[in-house]
């Protein structure tokens, strides 16, 4: 049985039909609050929505007619990528109003120069919130186009013939992928454990996917990818960051605030890599650890 207490993990037409739908419905529903509001928790929703509905497109993927799988991608992709620029100025401007600098000092009245300077692409991100395009209609056409198909057998890469499952078709390349960005991110390098950022990402929302749709005991390894995302993300808005102040006019690159950041990051990194060295995705046994 799955979390919504129906199903059995057979990775059928109408298993696909309805895990789609409900993430179908979180994405439009998300996409109105952000309409509507426009704040920055909204926002991550939103983001999260598209990441997960493309989770359950990449696992159902062999089960779903090509051309509406292949526009529905597209358009989510689309609706979260248009939220970068308002996400980001957004994850700045909080970083930058929690950091803890010496008060009336020049490090504070930086700070607060650069808050300001955020305001203007927070603002014009605000506008571009109210330009979102539309996804509930893609999502329709393609639960129409799957009913019109339902018990289409697919076999998955590597079995010719055989069954389509979603573990089967989806959770090894999710992976491989990890194993992967992490033998990569070793140096620390920012653009790596980026990678290695959205490597995690997109394997956990397969393994919230496959859990849903009955496959056992997937909690733990949900659990640890989450909590290896979390540090990964934090490392992430740090970089960014930094990259945006030393990009900005009249900040000394020899400054405090630069070499503060840099400290932060440094300690951040240090986190991550020993909270990556801990890390073991589902099904891979200790020999093959993600860390270096």
């Amino acid at each position: 049985m799955n979390r919504r207490g129906d199903r059995a993990p057979d990775g059928g037409a109408d298993l696909a039909r309805q895990i789609l739908a409900a993430r179908g419905a979180d994405v439009v529903e998300a996409r109105r609050r952000v309409s509507r509001r426009g704040s920055d928790a909204s926002i991550h929703d939103l983001r999260v929505a598209t990441r997960r509905l493309q989770a359950a497109l990449e696992v159902f993927g062999p089960r779903l007619p090509e051309r509406p799988l292949r526009r529905l991608d597209r358009r989510a992709r689309r609706i979260r990528r248009q939220l970068g620029q308002a996400r980001n100025a957004r994850v700045l401007r909080t970083l930058l109003r929690r950091l803890r600098v010496p008060q009336d000092g020049d490090e504070s009245r930086l700070v607060t120069a650069l808050v300001r300077r955020l305001d203007r692409p927070a603002r014009q991100g605000r506008r571009d919130l109210r330009l979102l395009p539309g996804i509930r209609k893609r999502i329709h056409t393609l639960l129409q186009a799957l009913s019109e198909r339902p018990e289409r057998s697919v076999a998955p890469a590597g079995r010719p013939g055989g069954r389509a499952t979603p573990t089967a078709a989806a959770l090894p390349d999710r992976v491989e992928a990890v194993a992967r960005a992490a033998r990569l991110a070793g140096d620390g390098d920012p653009e790596s454990m980026h990678r290695l950022r959205i490597a995690i990402k997109r394997y956990r929302y397969v393994l919230e996917v496959l859990s849903e749709a009955g496959a056992p005991a997937l909690q733990p390894s949900i659990h640890r990818a989450r909590a290896l995302q979390r540090e990964l993300g934090r490392l992430h808005d740090l970089d960014i960051l930094i990259e945006w102040v030393r990009g900005a006019a009249r900040v000394p690159a020899a400054s405090a605030f630069p070499r503060r950041l840099v400290r932060l990051r440094g300690r951040q990194a240090a986190k991550v890599q020993r909270r990556l060295a801990r890390f073991r995705p589902a099904g891979v046994s200790g020999a093959r650890r993600t860390a270096a």
